[in-house]
């Protein structure tokens, strides 16, 4: 038998073990109230989680590489063109010092102009073999060999520095996406060379292609 006593907070029910007395608790002593509160707050806190989650999101771009929006900051993600440039660069010991500028240059250009990086990077080899200081006797410059007596106006008028890398690749994947559209692909790769009416000039710019060729066909086309 339980001693009687009126409940300490409102005094309206005398304290005993039976059902109107816990249920009177519940109520009086505001379990209720406070379990509410904690389901409310568990509701809010459900929906800000649901409304907005986490990012993850792939950014591409021009000139940076693709990156990785995670809970721990940007991670980089190998740029699967650069790095396929790269490796025909280094199969054919292109540009040492500066391949992976080279490769990154590339692989920026042929997407800006929709230029094949591969036909871009064989072509590049054939000319200078990576030298973006390259001058040939016939007054072509850098490392795409753009040759002057053609382009050296328009190079000028765009403010386009032939000796620096970036420049040069883009201003020859430009000239490059050009010849392509009016000559097709190989015609387009004969036109790169200077291929014109002349005697003579059909066959070297044929064997221009096929050193071209031969590039562009080793290993695994890049993707």
């Amino acid at each position: 038998m339980h001693p009687i006593t009126f409940c300490t907070r409102c005094r309206g029910m005398r304290k005993g073990c039976n059902m109107q007395y816990l249920v009177h608790c519940v109520i009086c002593q505001e379990w209720a109230l406070r379990s509410l509160k904690l389901l409310i707050i568990n509701i809010i806190a459900v929906f800000l989680i649901l409304a907005f989650p986490i990012a993850i999101e792939i950014a591409y771009s021009d000139l940076e590489p693709e990156r990785v929006v995670t809970q721990t900051g940007l991670l980089p993600i190998p740029d699967r063109v650069q790095v396929s440039t790269e490796q025909l660069l280094s199969k054919y010991e292109a540009g040492e010092s500066h391949r992976s500028r080279v490769a990154k240059a590339i692989a920026v250009s042929s997407r800006k102009h929709n230029v094949d990086p591969r036909l871009l990077t064989s072509i590049m080899i054939v000319e200078s073999g990576g030298n973006p200081f390259a001058i040939s006797h016939a007054d072509a410059v850098g490392i795409m060999q753009v040759h002057m007596g053609t382009w050296g106006a328009t190079a000028d008028r765009e403010g386009v520095n032939l000796f620096k890398i970036e420049d040069n690749v883009d201003f020859g994947a430009k000239i490059l996406k050009g010849y392509v559209e009016h000559h097709g692909l190989w015609g387009g790769v004969r036109r790169y060379k200077g291929w014109t009416a002349a005697p003579g000039s059909r066959e070297e710019a044929d064997q221009y292609v096929q050193k071209v060729r031969r590039i562009y066909s080793s290993g695994t086309p890049t993707s």
